[in-house]
């Protein structure tokens, strides 16, 4: 489900379940979680509430599957900007540059990644989006990065700080464009971005 998906006014060409998530992407950013009930999620879905409680245990459910498909979504696209022929410097000027730009190009679902308060209204452990974790993207970004170490182009600091500069740099200016405060969008300034996360590391 992205943000195309949500836009689109004809939604016969996609699923019940695509509508839902289109639905309540849009309803929990404009309106907010609370602020949107199940008889909301069908008149903008355009399904029954019946054919969401077919797809949905509950609108906490589809609150997490909406989640969880936003960070399956975020994690592919950085993951796809990385070359493992690339050097350090272009791993993580990439890697930098391909989270602006997914949150540019994703407004509404950045927005509910990135602004909701989601341990408000979701039980259970909440998989932050910048976690390294152990799929694809955080097995490439670790091998990447401790050869970078081990060859001395980048400084031996703790994962910790690797991680915080390569996400929370982005993360924050995203954070602040999202809410208004800063006028430039991330692809205006994305090289100055990634040029001061790959400073931060040398």
């Amino acid at each position: 489900m992205s943000q195309a998906t949500a836009e689109k006014r004809d939604l016969s060409d996609y699923s019940p379940r695509d509508r839902i998530l289109a639905a309540a992407l849009k309803l929990f950013v404009d309106q907010g979680y609370f602020n949107t009930n199940v008889p909301d999620l069908s008149r903008e879905s355009q399904c029954s509430v019946g054919s969401i409680y077919h797809n949905f245990k509950s609108k906490e459910e589809v609150a997490s599957s909406l989640y969880d498909e936003g960070l399956k979504a975020f994690r592919n696209a950085l993951n796809t900007s990385i070359n493992p022929e690339d050097n350090a410097e272009a791993l993580i000027k990439s890697v930098v540059k391909s989270f602006l730009e997914f949150c540019e190009v994703n407004t509404q679902l950045a927005k509910y990644m990135w602004l909701s308060r989601h341990n408000e209204f979701l039980s259970g452990v909440i998989k932050q989006p910048t976690q390294v974790g152990f799929d694809r993207l955080g097995r490439s970004l670790t091998k990447a990065l401790k050869k970078a170490i081990q060859e001395r182009q980048i400084r031996r600091v703790n994962a910790n700080i690797i991680w915080s500069v390569l996400f929370g740099v982005p993360l924050a200016y995203v954070r602040d464009w999202l809410d208004g405060y800063n006028p430039h969008s991330p692809s205006q300034v994305a090289d100055e971005i990634a040029e001061t996360c790959w400073k931060a590391l040398t």
